[in-house]
């Protein structure tokens, strides 16, 4: 047997992903925060790339999804006027010389649960007849203060209600403790306290019927008026308005509350990358912060770089060339990462005009990814990387998250509050845990996500959940 070896040529072709590409996808999926920490590094590390003069990468906007005062409805007129809790306690009407400052320190040390595992703990208390899962909606929808909030019109059409039935889980709320919670505003806040107290035999009659009869009065502080409307005496009038700033709270929920310090780490602050903004011309789209704007490649490095200004030492050469080229390769990804919003937001802002200008989701249109790839002529998996975790600030001021235009992001927030609703409280879900369970029922999400969806529900993470079992 002869063994022989022979020499060919083959001509074949292989693919090799240009690195800039590769970088350029990275920069695209990279949330706000992640692109601020990146340019922070290419600054620090890369002399060719600079900050425009006055510029700053460690802030990106004052509206934070986590950050909004402590807001007081106070029904005048007919009218739903909202401020801060300050301007509605002074100077016209002041309840109980206030409110969260001023509650007694030892009542707070010892309130060891939320206001929200509070009331978890009283839903089998209910009467009978209110379905238990609503009654656990409305409870994930009670702000730290006490108060109900939400869109009842959106919770008739979830649960299938009339008018009369959520009224009825309302109430059940309503006639938990502490008294007060589940009120809608201040009025009706005041009115349930003052229910509780007759039932204990400490009412005020009178107190009563200013609250139903002389509201405007009252704000106004019209005592006066009051007593020339009830036909009673100024000296009986200020007794009950005394009677009311003693005896009653505009904060029911204020002994339970999460201190400052474990309501800030609890919710992470969402900053939002798309602005939608309400003009005379009709919704216009803004970028958060243009971030192509704000570096450049040093005009010094660019000329040296090009030659213009030659240098000897051929090492220094092939270092400008190279911190040149990273850092035009890092501009050209912002860049595409800014173009590439811009064109996603302007499509929806297109496609959702009607939901944008109402914020009612009937007019919430059905769009998807692939439908929006094939319009702006796009992969779908680009799509997909420039919307996740990327959040949308809607004309309203309110904070959402960019694929709450694609249809299911309210189906993962309900899962989460469901999930959260039947967990065990002395053995809550961490993170991971809920990220994991909510990708087995089709809902694939990372744990950040979950941390961000968490905090836009305003639920705490499971360690302040946790609670020892009664």
């Amino acid at each position: 047997m002869r063994l022989s070896q022979t020499l060919e040529a083959r001509q074949h072709q292989t693919q090799r992903i240009d690195p800039r590409q590769i970088l350029a996808s990275e920069i695209l999926a990279w949330t706000t925060e992640e692109l601020e920490a990146a340019i922070e590094r290419e600054l620090a590390e890369n002399p060719a790339l600079e900050a425009q003069e006055n510029e700053s990468f460690s802030a990106l906007s004052n509206t934070q999804a986590t950050a909004e005062p402590l807001s007081l409805t106070i029904a005048i007129g007919g009218k739903n006027d909202t401020a801060t809790a300050a301007e509605n306690t002074a100077p016209a009407l002041q309840v109980m010389g206030g409110g969260l400052d001023d509650e007694d320190p030892l009542d707070r040390v010892a309130s060891n649960t939320t206001l929200r595992e509070h009331l978890r703990s009283q839903v089998g208390q209910v009467k009978a007849g209110v379905p238990l899962e609503l009654l656990r909606y409305l409870i994930e929808n009670v702000d730290d203060r006490g108060y109900l909030i939400g869109d009842l019109d959106e919770m008739m059409e979830r649960f299938r209600l009339t008018r009369t039935g959520l009224e009825d889980a309302v109430k059940a709320l309503q006639s938990m403790d502490p008294a007060g919670v589940g009120a809608r505003d201040l009025r009706e806040c005041l009115l349930l306290q003052i229910d509780y107290l007759e039932q204990t035999g400490e009412g005020h009659a009178l107190a009563r019927r200013i609250l139903t009869r002389c509201w405007d009065e009252l704000v106004a502080r019209r005592e006066d008026r009051i007593a020339t409307r009830l036909k009673v005496s100024p000296s009986e009038v200020s007794r009950a308005v005394r009677f009311l700033q003693q005896a009653l709270s505009p904060y029911p929920g204020a002994l339970f509350r999460p201190s400052d310090h474990r309501a800030a780490a609890s919710a992470p602050v969402v900053k939002p990358d798309i602005l939608f903004l309400r003009t005379e011309a009709g919704i216009v789209v803004e970028l958060a912060r243009d971030f192509e704007q704000l570096v450049s490649v040093a005009p010094l490095w660019k000329r040296l770089a090009d030659g213009s200004e030659t240098h000897s030492d051929e090492a220094m050469r092939r270092y400008i060339r190279d911190h040149v080229d990273r850092a035009q390769s890092f501009m050209a990804g912002v860049s595409r990462r800014g173009r590439t919003l811009r064109a996603i937001a302007r499509e929806i802002a297109r496609v959702q005009q009607g939901y944008l200008e109402t914020r009612n989701r009937a007019f919430l249109k059905p769009l998807t990814r692939q439908a929006l790839a094939e319009k702006l002529k796009l992969d779908e998996s680009v799509i997909s990387r420039a919307v996740a975790d990327k959040w949308a600030q809607l004309p309203s001021g309110e904070i959402i998250p960019l694929d709450a235009f694609f249809g299911n992001s309210q189906a993962v927030r309900e899962a989460l509050l469901n999930l959260i609703s039947s967990e065990s409280p002395s053995n809550p879900y961490s993170d991971d845990e809920i990220a994991a369970i909510l990708t087995e029922q089709g809902f694939p999400l990372a744990r950040r996500t979950v941390a961000k969806y968490r905090g836009i529900e305003r639920i705490l993470p499971a360690r302040l959940r946790k609670r020892k079992a009664a």
